[in-house]
């Protein structure tokens, strides 16, 4: 059987006689539809518990509307679902036939008749209806209802029955009914082909029950080659039965291959189920259109002379979903993957000729609006090797300095028999290379243009090509070669100034340079040196004017607020990175995924796992080869993210491709943050020892870490070793980290070492001094999975007592992580936001914990009170000038060993003037200290 009856066997087909799976009685308060007039579920059948979820509550509405593309698996989830037995009262279901004209009324009124609802033909009643008995209408492929009188009864019928039936309307194009009625009084939902999509979990279901087995990261390469087309999914995945190699379908599908492979039968399932149906002009226009990556207006009148190029990509969008409007500022669109290869693929054999001339039109549209990386890979691909050479020669900064695209892969001509004598275009097809993911074939042309500029090059050559060795350092993801040269190129561009043939050349070039820097130390965590190199690139790349640079800055800036705990700041710029990418039309990119990257770790700190997970997806390469230079940060948020959502298998996964090399071979900052997370999901599994090893080492190569610091804290409260884990987390805080998020993480693992230790008093303090940190930026990852006991810290205040605190012990080597002899170890306490629930935690009457809510809340709801308050005007004894001088003090946010050194006197001097001010004002907390203060006018 050929592989593209996957699709029959998958979505459903009349011609298909498979496994009927037999119809699920309902309940007695239902009435099922006829098992004969439902078509059966594939043999290979996926059920999708959330879309079922979704069709459930939407039925509760007068109109749902479920449009998509042929291929999405409409009738299979309509038909999934009123089998599944979900549906209440009595169900029509009538499935429409291409070029049905008039018969189409007669079909749906058979249809009503035999699922038992009478209608008046006069007035569309529902005469045998019984007081608030609602039911459900199924009309499948309504677009191939195009009578115009039937539509306007089967839109009197909707208008006049829509409080007791609902309508499921399945069609793969809006239907031409007034649906904005019910759209504007918000009575219509609607599901596309983004809520058909399969979902990464999916993939990896089906595949179990194609009984085919890929790793992670290939059924993720998988998932954003098809965007989740349930079609191609099923075609790949069948085509992968019985092979040995089944990651060899998902690589040929990445390079463009498998839609010529009849084996695997993609490109036919297209043409005759997409293609074969477009207007003729629309089609010709997608044709031609496809050599680019993103599509505007513009863009189709210079390819095909067409000046309705606004209106035809609209109609395109509309037709099935085969374009997305992308937005910027030009309107971009993008076809979808799967089918842009597929019509690349036509191009090359019907318009074969044509080819060259298209790339070139393509080049001279893009270089005449300012976006020269496109414009330089499209001058390579139509052979114009002059305009490739001048565009590199006057762009040749941004070029190098932007970051690598994420063009699909293709093959280009072959270079001029002069390739070796002219250097600026040899760096011209290193860029295009580097583009398209050839870094083997970036450094080879790179080599070959050093060679042609000889052993003696000019300043200016000498400093373009140290750009192209910055670039090439990029493109790998070394930060240790790209840090030796963007110096090199810094040295280079000072050498030749007043030399370029641009005024703003000099400052591009600097901001490169300066922007690498500051990414070398974003990799080796060295914050305070990327923030000074970073604060003169972004300058500089502004003053230069080039947008591609703008962008690399805003991606630096992401990173480095992200790394200092600014969510908020984080969050702005790398929106920025994804607004200035939409607007140069570039859809993928290394700066789009780590800009995705960055508001996925956002929304986890922030306890939005649902919004950290769209945009982990949305950050999701075609890359599937386990990298450590190309994929790391990628995998270990994706990993951290499935921690978080409690899935650690999944995070094993995600990490097993990172840990599989000896330390060393990753950036210095993901290599702990991977390992850290590797003991972490240890400790869950009660493996302690191997836990303990990996803190060890890293402990050896890092021993100034705060994260192994607070990775050593964790494993010492798993041991039952509080007091060591509460003084290397003072010390973490002695050291002011860099992080507000590590900050915020070490005070809830204090707090919780303290209350440990019995010191509930300590304990409150580093709770409500982490609550007051995290507040202004929503952190909330730290306090999940302690909501329990920080409740009742802050419902039932401790009373202190001189002498509250915990003793030092011996100091442990060489984190504290042996277990005493005849010890038994702990139950695992997680970490913050660690082997937990998406759930946030709640207090004992369901208040929730949340930062910047939790204190406050708990506080307003019911102030906390001590045995010792006593009223205002009732003070016994006053507070002395030292005393209200401490107190004012204490409403900040300095511990007490600040306010000692700000007061010049001891940290137990401190704490002295504090035991008597909790005293004299009847309080035993600070924060109540600070409240009754400011009763009392103290403050």
């Amino acid at each position: 059987m050929a592989h593209n009856d996957a699709a029959e066997r998958f979505l459903g087909s009349s011609g298909w006689a498979a496994t009927v799976r037999p119809l699920e009685t309902r309940p007695s308060t239902a009435v099922a539809v006829a098992d004969r007039e439902v078509p059966h579920l594939p043999g290979v059948h996926l059920e999708r518990g959330r879309l079922l979820d979704q069709l459930d509550a939407a039925v509760e509405q007068p109109v749902t509307l479920v449009c998509a593309p042929t291929g999405w698996g409409k009738t299979v989830l309509a038909n999934s679902w009123l089998r599944a037995g979900r549906v209440r009262g009595r169900t029509a279901y009538v499935r429409f036939e291409p070029n049905c004209g008039a018969a189409a009324w007669r079909q749906f009124t058979s249809a009503l008749t035999e699922a038992g609802i009478a209608l008046d033909p006069a007035t569309y009643a529902w005469n045998n209806g019984r007081l608030h008995e609602r039911a459900v209408v199924v009309l499948d492929d309504l677009h191939n209802v195009t009578n115009r009188t039937v539509l306007r009864r089967l839109e009197r019928l909707m208008t006049r029955l829509g409080e007791r039936v609902s309508f499921l309307l399945l069609a793969r194009s809006e239907p031409p009914l007034s649906l904005y009625r019910w759209r504007v009084r918000g009575q219509l939902t609607e599901l596309r082909s983004d809520h058909l999509a399969f979902s990464q979990g999916e993939i990896a279901g089906l595949a179990d029950r194609f009984d085919v087995r890929l790793a992670q990261h290939f059924r993720y390469a998988l998932w954003h080659i098809t965007e989740g087309w349930p079609a191609a999914v099923a075609v790949a995945l069948s085509a992968m039965v019985g092979r040995h190699e089944p990651e060899r379908i998902v690589t040929d599908l990445i390079a463009g291959e498998a839609g010529l492979n009849e084996q695997v039968g993609l490109t036919e399932y297209v043409q005759r189920e997409i293609l074969a149906h477009l207007d003729p002009d629309v089609y010709d226009v997608m044709l031609r259109t496809s050599v680019v990556e993103t599509v505007c207006p513009g863009l189709v009148e210079a390819l095909t002379g067409s000046r309705n190029g606004a209106r035809q990509l609209a109609q395109a969008s509309r037709a099935n979903a085969l374009a997305t409007f992308y937005g910027g500022s030009h309107s971009w669109y993008r076809y979808r993957r799967l089918l842009r290869s597929v019509l690349r693929a036509e191009v090359r054999t019907t318009l074969a000729a044509e080819e060259r001339g298209l790339h070139r039109a393509a080049a001279g549209w893009y270089a005449a609006n300012g976006l020269p990386g496109d414009a330089v890979v499209h001058a390579v691909f139509g052979a114009d090797w002059v305009s490739a050479e001048r565009l590199f020669l006057q762009y040749w900064p941004e070029l190098c300095g932007s970051g690598p695209r994420a063009m699909a892969p293709r093959t280009g001509p072959h270079p001029p028999a002069d390739i070796a004598d002219r250097p600026m275009l040899a760096f011209a097809l290193a860029i295009c290379c580097r583009d398209t993911g050839d870094t083997s074939g970036m450094s080879a042309f790179i080599r070959l243009g050093e060679r042609a500029l000889g052993e003696s090059p000019d300043t200016l050559q000498a400093e373009i090509l140290a750009a192209m060795r910055l670039a090439e350092a990029m493109a790998t993801e070394d930060p240790e070669r790209a840090s030796d040269a963007a110096a090199r190129l810094l040295r280079r561009t000072d050498e030749a100034a007043g030399e370029h043939l641009y005024a703003d050349a000099a400052d591009a070039a600097r901001a490169a340079g300066y922007l690498c820097l500051a990414g070398s130390g974003v990799a080796y965590d060295e914050l305070d040196d990327a923030d000074t190199a970073l604060e003169i690139g972004s300058a500089l790349a502004r003053k230069s004017g080039f947008n591609l640079l703008v962008v690399q800055a805003n991606r630096q800036q992401a990173l480095v607020h992200l790394f200092r705990g600014r969510l908020s700041a984080a969050a702005a710029c790398a929106r920025r990175v994804l607004d200035g990418s939409r607007d140069a039309g570039i859809s993928e990119s290394r700066n789009i995924s780590y800009a995705r990257l960055v508001l996925t770790a956002v929304c986890r700190i922030r306890g939005q796992l649902d919004e950290a997970r769209f945009h982990i997806d949305e950050s999701v390469t075609a890359q599937v080869q386990p990298d450590p230079h190309s994929w790391v940060s990628g995998a270990i948020s994706l990993a951290q993210l499935l921690v978080d959502a409690d899935d650690l298998a999944g995070a094993a996964e995600a990490l097993d491709p990172l840990l599989g090399s000896r330390i060393g071979t990753m950036p210095p900052a993901a290599e702990v943050t991977a390992r850290v997370l590797q003991a972490e999901l240890c400790l869950a599994e009660g493996r302690l020892d191997k836990a303990r090893a990996v803190l060890d080492e890293l402990a050896h190569h890092w021993p100034q870490s705060a994260a192994v610091a607070l990775g050593g804290a964790r494993l010492n409260i798993a041991l039952g070793r509080p007091q060591a884990a509460a003084r290397a987390l003072e010390d973490v805080l002695a050291t002011q980290p860099p992080s507000l998020v590590t900050t915020v993480s070490a005070a809830v693992l204090l707090a919780q070492s303290l209350r440990q230790l019995g010191d509930l008093a300590g304990a409150a303090e580093q709770i409500e001094h982490a609550l007051r940190l995290a507040a202004p930026e929503g952190i909330r990852a730290p306090f999940l999975g302690h909501g329990a006991w920080i409740a009742e810290l802050l419902e039932s205040p401790p009373e202190v007592t001189p002498g509250d605190g915990y003793r030092a012990e011996p100091a442990p080597a060489p984190l504290g992580l042996e277990r005493p002899a005849g010890e038994a170890p702990a139950a695992f306490i997680p970490s913050g936001g660690s082997f937990t629930p998406a759930a946030a935690p709640f207090t004992s009457n369901g208040a929730e914990v949340t930062p910047g809510g939790a204190a406050a809340t708990a506080t307003a709801a019911a102030p906390a009170t001590s045995v010792f308050d006593v009223p205002a005007e009732q003070m016994a004894e006053p507070l002395t000038e030292r005393e209200t001088l401490v107190l004012q003090y204490l409403r900040s946010m300095l511990s007490i060993a600040e306010i000692a050194t700000v007061l010049s006197v001891s940290a137990n001097t401190v704490k002295t003037h504090v035991r008597h001010v909790y005293r004299k004002l009847g309080v035993s907390r600070r924060r109540d200290a600070v409240r009754k203060g400011r009763e009392l006018s103290l403050i």
